[in-house]
């Protein structure tokens, strides 16, 4: 790939990487200022300023940017980070001129009045207080204001709500004027473009941009702890949650990459040391999280853990600090070593698959260290020994840098936790080392859809049965669920550990997803490995099972996870609304079912189920990328050629007993009201009209340009999420609108919903 750079009079930095192989463009323009490099007093500007500049500028008045792109085909957004905002634009690339033209606009021409900055302000409030009804990602925060010490990765990236309503025009307009220049941005190009004609372009929207004095990012970062502690934050939530928090480095340090493997190994994905032991051997958890808090300052790994309901979280933390102590000890394998390696080469050759996903891997690098690395990182990570990865497991994965902390009501024992922890000896540090398209059905009745994309590297594959929620009845909801779940923990050929264990050593990624219609396995790998991967998919389909040891496991998790939805305001609202409209005991509710239809189901019941369902004459499969179609058919009729069933099934029923009610108010423990307000639409069959309310739907709600967006949120400033969704199925549809207000402007942003609705 040609990937190369330029900088202008002005010292605006562009990066270029062609691929030509669709016509789209990806541009993406990145400020060097993100929440950790602003003033006490700037705290929230950066992610404020990023809201602020969509507003209005010279040549897109009135929010138009957004209608702009739309009108382009195109889509646009912005984030804010620790250490940068990033803007970021994809669209068809004859408008590459135009996507210039807007960037442009938004780093050098954004002129808001004071009504849109009065406005705006009420809308990132309204995020503010979202973000922190969200249990978990709100934990995140509170983990860093108490991890950190001197690192500005200590305070949140959204501000604080003081500073923010303090916050004045002038004062915002100060720090467009300081951090957006072209000294401190750079822009990435990515996609389907000719590189002298696109620079003259750029060269007639930025080269006028005027440079600024800005002063040097310097790192701040905190000396390791060396003395563990154990927090624990009292909430009541139906689940409990625990976060295991060790060093992190920066990618500026050389150390990182042994780290990163370090600590995939031990901690990221379903073949990590401690989810096989937490979740696969114990059965103590439903879920391990990772998040890297870390930049250009070293920082945090969060390893948060999900526990089962009423798991003993004290026992959670000993297994945890066993498995710490063995990594420490012995370190890591010459297999794991060689798996992970693979694993994560194979992650960044992925990162070419799209035009969005190169440019914001070389604008990553770029912040840091410059876009080379990207190119570099193989050869590093290839380079890792894995005695240096030992010498790094044995300097950070220590227990006198651990810091634990639990979020919830349940019985965490914090000083039996700090005893054990405090008590364990001194350890040895001693290692043990056309011709593009083909559709058609096979003899058993399965339906194949093949099309051929000369060029690219990886292969999607997607295999669907006609089963779902909508063939169960009240006593057997989330049935669907649990027998497509249990088909991935194992079949004739492999077992659950070793089906993982392959999927990481060929790069293959693999899940099966349960739809409303329809239940899906979809398969990703690169084209040399397509043969292996539809094997693999076939043993999964044909030959599972359904070990005893998971079963139960599964179940639990999945009760888990109902228990957990009730901490989740915005979820729990718009169930209650379903239920009204629905009735309790509707399919359409959830695919999850209840936490008694759960626990009635046999593993008779999902030998039964499966037999019924998942035969090949209910399939359809679908190949993209670059293969051979009659090599790949004649594989296809020989994986799939068993089991031929030819059952008569039972025809999926929406099951519904709406409320007589029309409208009901719930009090919880939030500062935001949640409104859901919707009702019944045409099916999918009456092709017509379901298009139009489609498009209806985007029209009122769909996007960043709809009437509600205008309304509600850019005129009114009432809330800072608002859609309008509509949903069908062959036999049924609905629509709804859904927002979160302040409890205050409830009323007024009902009766505003109502007024659109009635237009």
């Amino acid at each position: 790939m040609n990937v190369t750079s330029t900088e202008l009079q002005n010292n605006f930095k562009v990066i270029f990487a062609q691929d030509n192989t669709n016509p789209l463009i990806c541009l993406q323009l990145y400020v060097r200022v993100g929440s950790a490099w602003e003033n006490s007093d700037e705290a929230g500007f950066s992610h404020f300023t990023e809201h602020l500049v969509f507003k209005s500028t010279k040549k897109f008045p009135e929010n138009s940017i957004m209608e702009r792109v739309t009108f382009l085909g195109g889509s646009i957004n912005a984030y804010t980070e620790y250490d940068t905002t990033c803007f970021y634009i994809t669209l068809p690339s004859s408008f590459q001129k135009e996507g210039l033209e807007i960037l442009s606009e938004l780093a050098l021409h954004a002129d808001y009045n004071e009504y849109e900055f009065t406005q705006e302000k009420k809308v990132v409030i309204e995020e503010m207080k979202q973000f922190q009804n969200d249990p978990e990602d709100y934990f995140i925060e509170e983990i860093a204001e108490k991890y950190f010490k001197k690192n500005p990765y200590k305070d949140p990236i959204i501000g604080n709500l003081k500073n923010l309503q303090s916050a004045t025009r002038k004062d915002l307009k100060n720090f467009y004027a300081k951090y957006y220049s072209p000294n401190n941005c750079f822009l990435v190009v990515s996609g389907d473009f000719d590189e002298e004609e696109i620079l003259t372009t750029i060269d007639s929207f930025f080269l006028n941009w005027k440079p600024a004095k800005v002063e040097k990012i310097e790192p701040i970062t905190d000396p390791l702890h060396k003395k563990p502690a154990v927090f624990s934050i009292s909430k009541k939530i139906s689940n409990d949650m625990l976060a295991f928090v060790l060093p992190d480095l920066s990618e500026t340090n050389p150390d990182s990459y042994a780290l990163s493997i370090a600590t995939k190994t031990f901690a990221i994905g379903k073949n990590s040391r401690l989810y096989n032991r937490l979740f696969t051997e114990e059965k103590l958890i439903d879920a391990i999280r990772v998040n890297s808090l870390s930049g250009i300052n070293d920082g945090a790994s969060i390893l948060m853990v999900m526990p089962k309901k009423n798991a003993d979280l004290t026992k959670i933390c000993e297994i945890f600090l066993q498995e710490l102590d063995q990594f420490h000890k012995f370190g890591i394998t010459d297999l794991e070593l060689n798996d992970q390696i693979k694993e994560l080469l194979f992650y960044h050759r992925y990162s070419f698959e799209y035009v969005e996903s190169l440019a914001s891997s070389l604008g990553g690098e770029e912040v840091l260290t410059g876009f080379e690395s990207f190119f570099e990182y193989p050869d590093k990570v290839r380079s890792v020994k894995r005695q240096k990865i030992n010498d790094i497991i044995s300097k950070y994965f220590a227990r006198e840098h651990l810091y634990i902390f639990h979020k919830g009501t349940g019985k965490l024992l914090k000083e039996n936790i700090l005893a054990k922890i405090h008590s364990q000896k001194k350890m040895n540090n001693s290692k043990i080392l056309n011709d593009t398209f083909l559709q058609t059905t096979l003899a058993n009745g399965m339906k194949v859809i093949l099309k051929r994309v000369i060029g690219k590297p990886t292969i999607g594959i997607t295999l669907s049965f006609e089963v779902s929620q909508l063939n169960e009845r009240k006593e057997n909801r989330g049935i669907n669920l649990l027998a497509s779940g249990m088909m991935m923990y194992g079949n004739e050929k492999r077992n659950y550990q070793q089906l993982l264990n392959f999927c990481t050593t060929n790069g293959i990624n693999f899940g099966i997803s349960p739809q409303a219609e329809t239940t899906s396995i979809k398969m990703k790998c690169f084209k040399e490995m397509l043969p292996m991967s539809l094997e693999l998919m076939s043993d999964v389909v044909n030959k599972p099972t359904f070990p005893n040891d998971h079963f139960q496991n599964l179940k639990n998790t999945y009760i888990s996870n109902l228990d957990r939805e009730n901490d989740y305001p915005t979820y729990l609202a718009t169930k209650k609304w379903k239920k009204m409209i629905f009735g309790k005991d509707s399919n359409i509710l959830s695919k999850s079912g209840t936490k008694s239809s759960i626990r009635s189901i046999s593993m008779k019941q999902i030998k039964n189920w499966y037999k019924k369902y998942y035969q090949p004459d209910n399939i359809s499969m679908a190949i993209v990328g670059d293969f051979d179609f009659n090599i790949t058919l004649q594989q296809l009729e020989k994986l799939f050629s068993t089991n031929v069933n030819f059952s008569e099934l039972s025809p999926q029923k929406v099951l519904c007993d709406s409320s007589a009610r029309r409208f009901l108010k719930t009090k919880i423990d939030n500062d935001q009201s949640i409104i859901n307000i919707g009702g019944f639409g045409c099916s999918a069959k009456e092709k017509q009209k379901n298009t139009a309310f489609h498009v209806l739907a985007q029209i009122i709600g769909g996007d960043t340009n709809s009437l509600l967006f205008e309304e509600i949120r850019e005129k009114r400033g009432l809330a800072y999420s608002i859609e309008f969704s509509y949903h069908s199925v062959r036999d049924f549809g609905y629509f709804s609108v859904f927002a979160i207000v302040d409890k205050s402007r409830e009323k007024e942003a009902i009766d505003a919903i109502f007024e659109i609705l009635h237009d």
